[in-house]
């Protein structure tokens, strides 16, 4: 049991890093962040052969161009800011470098001014024809959430219709979105479904010819872990997911790999299996519990999944997990000499091991 309490203390230890990853920086409204939704409006109109999106509900934009013209994507006061055609992506140094995401705007912005005159020198950022930026009117800047939400937080709000201008062979073209305040839905029947499947796992514990009940269970917990995480990484787009990967879920995916073995072990009605399956529900039931539980309530998720989704995996996670831990902490061992013992006493009675003769 020592032992346990150490591994576990060294893998919450480990998953405090990606889960206080996740916390709001400094510009975004904290707690809430799943509620403001970035997106363009059905109306916009693109070049053809080019492609734009809004990623991370506004954390950037991106724009590919896979025609042999050149796109120009300009600033809100005119400016030339990239360039991207077929010899690749280009930005303009002649101007100012953005300002930062900590100096995003809020209320009532105001469109700079001066550089639309300035000649562009243009200086080259990439061979493929795609550029990435922040526009700061595409995305919330305030770490408090606008007036109008503040007023009235369960009702939907229009916080701003934002722009962005392209050229593309002489014509200007403008791409439109919104910056809405979407309520989430009430985390009920989320938190119900968890505690049933909380108290459907531990009941597992009854079972006691077999660990292979447990089994499953911890194959479901790893499932429904391991489909969210990648789904999370993917859905990450505006950042690089190899870095995500690096930086933040390695001890996550140790926790996959322990819960891994404990399916195996299990399987085998091996001892030990109870106890790798114990530390993973601790690793992945704390990484749901600590991180994961605003999808519940927030309208939009940052997953490459339907957001309904995301809330299932996340109870499932965090149900089993609970589930399992109870199980194994309140019932005893069960090795694989204790199953064949039981598996033979269910076999049935022979009288001095001679069969009945018919007549």
């Amino acid at each position: 049991m020592a032992r346990l309490a150490a591994l576990v203390a060294v893998l919450l230890l480990a998953l405090a890093g990606p889960a206080s990853a996740h916390e709001a920086d400094a510009h975004t409204p904290p707690d809430r962040v799943g509620d403001l939704s970035s997106a363009l409006i059905p109306s916009t109109t693109l070049p053809p052969g080019v492609e734009f999106r809004v990623l991370q509900n506004g954390e950037a934009l991106w724009l590919r161009n896979s025609t042999r013209t050149d796109v120009v994507v300009l600033d809100p006061d005119g400016a030339q800011r990239y360039q991207i055609g077929s010899d690749g992506a280009a930005v303009n140094a002649a101007i100012p470098t953005e300002a930062t995401p900590s100096g995003d705007i809020s209320e009532d912005p105001e469109k700079p001014t001066g550089d639309a005159a300035v000649a562009p020198r243009w200086q080259r950022l990439s061979a493929d024809p795609v550029v990435q930026w922040h526009d700061h009117y595409a995305h919330w800047g305030d770490a408090t959430l606008p007036s109008q939400v503040l007023a009235d937080p369960d009702s939907e709000h229009l916080i701003r219709a934002w722009q962005v201008d392209l050229v593309s062979d002489g014509r200007t073209y403008q791409v439109r979105g919104e910056l809405r305040w979407l309520p989430g839905p009430s985390p009920a029947p989320w938190i119900l479904v968890t505690v049933s499947l909380a108290i459907a796992t531990s009941l597992l514990g009854l079972v006691r010819r077999s660990q292979r009940p447990l089994a499953a269970a911890t194959a479901v917990l790893v499932l429904a872990g391991a489909t969210h995480g990648i789904a999370t990484i993917l859905g990450r787009q505006a950042e690089n997911q190899w870095t995500i990967v690096a930086h933040e879920y390695l001890p996550v995916i140790l926790a996959w790999l322990v819960g891994a073995a404990a399916v195996a072990l299990l399987a085998a009605n091996r001892s030990t299996g109870r106890w790798f399956a114990a530390l993973a529900a601790v690793g992945l039931g704390a990484l749901a519990f600590l991180q994961d539980l605003p999808v519940w309530w927030s309208s939009t998720s940052i997953v490459a999944l339907p957001v309904e989704l995301d809330r299932a995996l996340v109870s499932i996670t965090a149900g089993v997990a609970v589930g399992l831990l109870v199980t194994v902490l309140r019932t005893p061992n069960i090795t694989r000499s204790d199953a064949v013992t039981a598996t033979q006493g269910d076999r049935p009675a022979q009288a001095d091991g001679v069969l009945p003769q018919g007549r």
